[in-house]
Formats: C-alpha cells, sequence, structure tokens
C-alpha cells in the first residue's frame, strides 16, 4: 500500500505566488525544463507591448466609468498586438494576451492572485496551446512545465485541453526536475526524483485515476478576455510620445 503522507506530498501544490516582470521572454517557444541533474533558473519574464505612437482602445465592459480592457493596435497594418485586461474589476491586470501577424493567440500570461504580477505563461503555435509554465512556490523562477500535444480531450464549454500531456516539476526549488506526470486518459502516473539522481525512481510511482486526482495540479487559467460588444464604452487613443506601455 502506497503511503498516504507519500501521496500527499506528490499532490501538494503551493498557492500560486508572484514573480517579478519586466524584460523579453527569451524564446517564443518559452521556457526549456532542464535536464535531468541540470541545474537551472528559469524566470517567468513579462513581455512588454509598446503604446507608443500605436492605437489604443480603452474599454469599460462594466459600465463603471473604468476602462477594463486596454488592445493596442499595430499603427501601420492596424492588427492587434495586445490586449491587457483587468477579468473581476478591481484595478489590477489579471491576464496579457498577444496576437501573431494571422490574428491567432500565440502568448499569454496569467496573474493569479490579483497583484497585477506574471506568476504563469501560456504559449501557442497557429492558435494552439503547447507549453505553459508557472511559478507556484513565490521562488521568483519557474517550477512547473506542462506540454500539450495535439488531439488531446477538451473542455466543451472552452475548448481548452482538460489535461496536459505530460508535466515536469521542480518540487524542491533547487533548478532540477524531480517529478514527472504523464497522463493516459482520466489516468495520471507520478514518477519522483527520490534519490538526487535527476532520473524517476520506479518505487516512487504512483498512478491515479478519476477527474478529481488528476486535477491536482497548478490551477487552471482564468478565462481569457473577449471582443468588445456593442455595450462596451470604447475610447481610442493614439499615444505618439516616449513612454513605453503594456504595463499595469
Amino acid at each position: 500500500m502506497i503511503p498516504l503522507r507519500l501521496v500527499a506530498a506528490v499532490l501538494a501544490a503551493a498557492p500560486v505566488t508572484v514573480t517579478a516582470c519586466g524584460g523579453n521572454d527569451k524564446a517564443s517557444t518559452g521556457p526549456v525544463a532542464p535536464k535531468p541533474g541540470q541545474d537551472a533558473r528559469e524566470t517567468l519574464d513579462h513581455e512588454e507591448c509598446s503604446e507608443s505612437g500605436n492605437r489604443v482602445e480603452m474599454l469599460d465592459t462594466n459600465n463603471d466609468g473604468k476602462p477594463d480592457i486596454r488592445r493596442v493596435f499595430d499603427k501601420g497594418s492596424g492588427r492587434e498586438l495586445c490586449r491587457i485586461s483587468d477579468l473581476n474589476h478591481d484595478g489590477r491586470v489579471d491576464l496579457y494576451e498577444y496576437f501573431d501577424a494571422s490574428g491567432a493567440v500565440r502568448r499569454r500570461e496569467f496573474c493569479y492572485d490579483d497583484t497585477g504580477i506574471v506568476n504563469a505563461i501560456e504559449f501557442y503555435d497557429s492558435g494552439r496551446l503547447t507549453k505553459r509554465v508557472y511559478d507556484t512556490s513565490g521562488q521568483r523562477k519557474i517550477d512547473t512545465w506542462d506540454y500539450f500535444e495535439a488531439g488531446l480531450p477538451t473542455d466543451p464549454k472552452t475548448g481548452r485541453p482538460v489535461h496536459p500531456s505530460r508535466r515536469e516539476r521542480d518540487t524542491m526549488g533547487h533548478g532540477r526536475i524531480d517529478q514527472w506526470w504523464t497522463w493516459n486518459g482520466a489516468k495520471v502516473t507520478i514518477s519522483r526524483d527520490i534519490t538526487g539522481d535527476g532520473k524517476p525512481d520506479p518505487a516512487s510511482t504512483i498512478t491515479l485515476g478519476g477527474d478529481e486526482d488528476a486535477g491536482a495540479a497548478p490551477p487552471a487559467p482564468p478565462p481569457t478576455s473577449t471582443a468588445p460588444d456593442a455595450s462596451d464604452k470604447v475610447v481610442s487613443t493614439t499615444l505618439d510620445g516616449g513612454a513605453e506601455g503594456g504595463k499595469p
């Protein structure tokens, strides 16, 4: 029988906390998890979106007189570059969205704790979610990497994958992967590195079944923002000074 303390330790995910914004991401595909035995200190880097010289739409979606979505459009092509949303109307940013030349989403940054500071990033390829990274421990670096293959089951309401294909975690905060999750339908197999050699230890492997067990993970992202409808109050402005926008 698997000790209950082991199951609890494997499934425990600390409440998501924050990591600092600023700077550009190192690659469009996102940070890569460290290889077995390799140290890494990957940070969650906020990608800026310059409002300078571009057209900016301010949207008031709940008609409280305060804009809660900013949409930035390229001054040349007119296409939307990014969108900055306060989803719960508390005056702080909850979601940043970025779009490619075709208009499909290419990146989303999430702020889970109402601080306006990014602690999870999603990466997309032609609009399809391919990777998600988290800081779940508040150590100001990525500790969880989720990977999404094509053809995963999706939620009929959101169209998003129900779970990743696989997950890698640094649960100790030492910059090395020490936990591996793989899904087979509703079942998830979890292996840990107990000996510290950078490899899954067969004796540590457990398999859990059912949606409730498989959901013991970093939180699902908040709802994504939507395009404005006719009821939204819109104020368009062109910024042509030297100030850089895209931050709360």
